[in-house]
């Protein structure tokens, strides 16, 4: 293993189709069994779990939890959380506020946001992308589940509170996640994989669930590799659909998480992988934090995916390195300021984007956090747009 793969570890949040799709729709590959809601509703129980794990009171409230809703662990997790959101809730409005100003998405409610390298992060999505049909994120980290509460201890859940705190300090200060800390993070026993933190964001932002299953785009690949001891991928695919809903406004939402290895060895377990996430296009992508994986050739597969899909990108200087889209039928817009990469990530210096940067009169400000620069506002952000009528 390279020095750039070891580095994604350390800090990266990480199909004949129609018969696949339909596979997709039919198969699950978690041991969990779907959680699902009668049509135009959202689903009570799943919605009441992500509140609860929010720090917000279930309203109306479920008699099943009101004994969790009593403990000193539930009011001070309550207490937490509700101080912590509060001053995200201010960054995201500030997001909102620029989003509001500078980003147009044409069509948006029929699109698609691809996110790669993206770990659990919703709120980041949600807040460039809220009008979206469909996200697509994937990473290496697995979907798992979200947490039985029902039947919990007070000890278990007072554990299963701390964890949930834990997983989300650094989303909470920095606005992005760190894979090796998400490796101990999202596999404790009471906080498995993604959908736990993906479902917990979606109650703050005020989202109700309606469903949350498991699918699986390739069943006679996961098949063979489940049984395989040995020509089988490091991080096998796993996928997970959450059904999500404004409560103020009809219709209703979809999040599609996959956890793999998007590195183009690996993908060769799973060729085709690239192809279903590219189908969905003209898509929106936003990249950020990603330890500039997508500088490497190791990663053209998904490069090359989403320059060909992707008719809107929002991403800080780690995503798709900067000459390949300084050129038509890009059109880019600077944000923010430029810095050298973070150690030990040099690497991903890139002169061409800092004399950009450095050229770009009047400075256009960046008001929020975003990328590894997240101290003071010190981030940049570049968003690049295709031009009208190109291909």
């Amino acid at each position: 293993m390279n020095f750039k793969r070891k580095i994604f570890q350390l800090f990266t949040p990480r199909m004949n189709f129609s018969l696949l799709i339909a596979a997709a729709l039919l198969t699950a590959v978690e041991t969990v069994a779907a959680i699902e809601a009668p049509p135009g509703e959202f689903n009570r129980r799943a919605t009441a779990t992500a509140q609860i794990l929010a720090g917000i009171t279930p309203n109306p409230t479920d008699p099943v939890f009101n004994r969790l809703l009593e403990l000193d662990a539930w009011k001070e997790h309550q207490k937490w959380m509700t101080a912590q959101w509060a001053e995200v809730r201010g960054r995201i409005k500030t997001v909102e506020g620029w989003r509001d100003h500078e980003l147009k998405v044409a069509n948006a409610q029929k699109k698609t946001l691809i996110y790669p390298f993206s770990g659990p992060d919703f709120f980041n999505a949600y807040a460039f992308f809220p009008d979206h049909s469909r996200y697509i994120f994937f990473s290496l980290e697995r979907p798992g589940a979200l947490p039985d509460l029902e039947s919990v201890t007070t000890l278990q859940f007072a554990k299963l509170l701390t964890d949930v705190r834990s997983a989300f300090r650094d989303i909470f200060e920095r606005n992005y996640f760190i894979t090796s800390y998400m490796n101990k993070q999202l596999t404790t026993p009471w906080v498995r994989g993604t959908v736990p933190v993906m479902a917990t964001m979606m109650a703050l932002m005020n989202r109700r669930i309606v469903r949350i299953e498991p699918i699986d785009l390739f069943p006679e690949l996961t098949k063979a590799y489940d049984t395989l001891e040995e020509k089988r991928p490091r991080v096998t695919l796993r996928g997970v659909r959450m059904e999500f809903a404004n409560p103020t406004v009809p219709g209703v939402q979809q999040l599609y998480y996959f956890s793999l290895d998007a590195a183009d060895k690996a993908l060769e377990y799973y060729p085709d992988f690239v192809n279903w996430v590219g189908q969905n296009r003209p898509a929106s992508a936003l990249i950020k934090s990603a330890s500039y994986l997508l500088h490497d050739s190791q990663f053209s597969k998904t490069r090359t995916m989403l320059l060909e899909s992707a008719d809107v990108l929002i991403q800080d200087d780690t995503g798709i390195p900067f000459r390949y889209i300084n050129q038509s039928p890009w059109q880019v817009k600077l944000y923010g300021k430029y810095h050298r990469p973070i150690k030990p990530m040099g690497y991903g210096y890139q002169k061409d984007l800092d004399s950009a940067f450095k050229a770009k009169i009047p400075a256009s400000e960046l008001p929020f956090p975003f990328g590894y620069h997240w101290r003071a506002s010190q981030g940049g952000l570049i968003l690049a747009s295709k031009e009208r009528n190109s291909n």
